[in-house]
């Protein structure tokens, strides 16, 4: 009966959301302390990676939860990549599929412009989210917290669209936590109607060039298991996958990362 309830909420509020696309002005970035964050044992880590991929200015004004949780991404991101062979041309196009608040988008955004080079290179990154409307807490979007996450990343733009309609192609794509059961739906605003896990994997890997990367990351063996059966049915075979976890952010579930590279000369 609740989850009845739930499905129609959602199948009312979603339209609406997506009717007046309510934006306000004004949502600015905590700058909250850091002190105590990490263990000891991940204060080198965290070093590391801030220098690396220039994040001096989200370190200070970042939330606590969001930039313990956004480096995890980023190490995870990097890890992925390095132990699968991941290259990126020196200008990359990128795409970020179903990206939500995109809280870690500085990060992913310094990861891809100095990963596997010398110097930056050029990166033009698409966030792609179909719920870009529902409000938090302050009478702020979702869409307001992605403008003010993006900041000064000058090649990343944030776009409201279902990702069907979205046509560009990319060097990589990331699917990064994509909904794949029902529940997952409900549970975050979305009608029924939007339950095409299959579907937006098969359009997604089309986007991808030859050459290029699909990055998938799930939460939890249970999903891990759909998400590869998911790829044998668009055949759509793996590359490499790992387990990740990390003291930078104590997630209860670990998380998975699948990649995939569309080979050289394959049909776009």
């Amino acid at each position: 009966m609740l989850r009845g309830l739930g499905w129609l909420r959602n199948a009312i509020d979603f339209p609406m959301r997506q009717f007046f696309r309510l934006r306000r002005p004004g949502c600015q970035l905590p700058c909250e302390p850091k002190d105590g964050l990490f263990p000891v044992e991940a204060l080198p880590e965290v070093e590391r990676l801030v220098g690396a991929y220039g994040l001096e200015g989200w370190a200070k004004e970042s939330g606590r939860t969001d930039f313990a949780a956004s480096l995890f991404y980023a190490q995870m991101l990097e890890r992925a990549w390095q132990e699968a062979g991941v290259t990126l041309p020196e200008r990359a196009t990128v795409l970020d599929a179903g990206c939500g608040d995109w809280f870690y988008v500085q990060p992913l955004y310094g990861l891809l412009l100095r990963y596997g080079t010398e110097g930056p290179r050029s990166v033009q990154l698409d966030g792609v989210e179909l719920d870009a409307f529902a409000l938090y807490e302050g009478f702020h979007s979702r869409y307001d917290w992605a403008t003010a996450y993006v900041g000064g990343c000058e090649g990343a733009r944030y776009h409201s669209t279902d990702i069907r309609r979205y046509d560009r192609s990319v060097d990589m794509a990331l699917m990064l936590f994509p909904f794949l059961f029902p529940d997952d739906l409900r549970r975050w605003g979305l009608p029924r109607r939007y339950l095409r896990p299959a579907e937006y994997l098969r359009h997604v890997w089309r986007l991808v060039k030859p050459g290029g990367w699909l990055v998938l990351a799930n939460l939890g063996e249970e999903e891990r298991v759909e998400q590869h059966r998911l790829l044998a049915e668009c055949a759509i075979p793996i590359r490499w996958w790992v387990t990740h976890t990390s003291p930078l952010f104590n997630y209860a579930e670990p998380r998975f990362v699948t990649l995939v590279r569309k080979e050289p000369g394959a049909a776009h």
